[in-house]
């Protein structure tokens, strides 16, 4: 019998999501491929939900009669921008910001990159083909996360993976040269190193050269690049159908709910971790009760490495705190060797990601708790009787 203890809490790390997604009914997400937009510099969270709305009324639901679910890997950089904006040369802040991004790859466990990295880990372990649409800056974040699943454990299908680049500031797109499409007068063209313009913007209407937007404007995604003013959207949208097209459909790993949870750790050869959640009404599921009342743990891994799996049944969810927990079973080394363990937690439009230690066997961790609650609001019909999700690290 395993024995476990949950006397400590320890979070270490967390994603901030501005989305609460809201619902009305509990859906598994059951399509073939995930569309997921990077976002450039100086991007608000509106924004950016606005060019990923402006990919999916491009794209539309569908690709070769596969569905296509779309997701927003948000890059929080407005920071950042302020700084160079007051500080550098004004000719220079693009290549000076290049400069500072481009040395983040030694940064790798910036909060925002973890989750992007595991928002495309849990896709592809649930069986969706994912393309990231980079834009600009998201570029930088976009490369970065392919090398860190291309090694990290337990290894996914990497040919499942792809990027389709727009404004590129960087030398190569996921390694290779294409696929990619900056115009002719992006600011972008300034950056030493990057690739190409490999597009003359024109007029939609007349076919005539375009000139005179400026650099920065031309940079911009929804209102240049996807606008029905130039002739750049349906070159990209053909560029991301091809890169659709391109990706291999991986092995469904894991099952999908609107609730999931996904255990994965750093030390395989007889490392043994634990997920445990508890329900709101108390039922506590964990590979000794692997149905709960709301859901399931699919997958119970016991030889390193993971993945470890909960996931919502949605015709069973309940309202109320579900609360997640880790706890180091066992290791055939002795003494046992501390692990490093991620937790990702997804809901309809948010992913949180907690990274901690455990440093012997039976040290365990508490990590969050998620809020599902329903919403009353009769005067408003398209809210009332929504979900509403939290997640909240403990």
């Amino acid at each position: 019998m395993k024995t476990y203890f949950f006397t400590s809490f320890f979070f270490t790390l967390f994603v901030v999501s501005f989305a609460q997604a809201q619902q009305k009914k509990c859906e598994a997400i059951s399509d073939e491929f995930r569309v997921v937009f990077s976002n450039g510099e100086l991007t608000t969270p509106k924004q950016a939900f606005t060019a990923q709305n402006e990919l999916a009324l491009n794209l539309g639901n569908s690709h070769d009669a596969q569905g296509i679910t779309y997701d927003l890997a948000y890059n929080y950089s407005a920071d950042a921008f302020n700084e160079l904006l007051q500080s550098a040369e004004p000719h220079r802040w693009y290549i000076e910001l290049a400069r500072r991004v481009y040395n983040w790859k030694y940064k790798i466990k910036a909060p925002e990159l973890i989750d992007h990295v595991e928002k495309y880990r849990e896709a592809i372990l649930q069986g969706q083909k994912v393309l990231v649409v980079s834009h600009s800056e998201g570029n930088f974040y976009a490369n970065l996360a392919r090398q860190i699943l291309t090694f990290q454990k337990p290894a996914i299908m990497m040919a499942s993976f792809g990027i389709f680049g727009v404004a590129t500031p960087t030398n190569n797109i996921g390694g290779k040269k294409t696929p990619y499409l900056t115009n002719h007068l992006d600011i972008i063209t300034s950056v030493p190193g990057s690739l190409p313009a490999n597009w003359t913007l024109r007029h939609a209407d007349n076919g005539g050269i375009v000139n005179h937007i400026g650099s920065v404007p031309a940079n911009n995604f929804a209102e240049t690049y996807l606008s029905p003013h130039y002739d750049s959207r349906p070159e990209i949208v053909k560029g991301i159908s091809r890169a659709l097209s391109q990706l291999q459909t991986p092995p469904q790993v894991v099952k999908s709910g609107t609730l999931t949870v996904t255990l994965t750790w750093d030390i395989g050869n007889g490392n043994d971790i634990d997920l445990h959640v508890f329900e709101p009404d108390k039922t506590h599921v964990y590979f000794s009760n692997k149905t709960g009342h709301s859901g399931y743990l699919d997958v119970d891994n016991t030889k390193g490495f993971g993945p470890e799996h909960y996931y919502s049944d949605c015709q069973k969810l309940q309202v109320g705190e579900y609360v997640v927990s880790v706890n180091y079973f066992g290791d055939s080394s002795k003494p046992a060797r501390q692990v490093t363990t991620t937790v990702t937690i997804s809901t309809p439009g948010s992913t949180r990601t907690f990274i901690t230690k455990l440093d012997t066997k039976g040290h365990s961790r508490q990590l969050a708790k998620v809020v599902i609650e329903r919403i009353s609001d009769p005067s408003n019909p398209n809210r009332d009787g929504r979900l509403k999700y939290q997640i909240i690290p403990l």
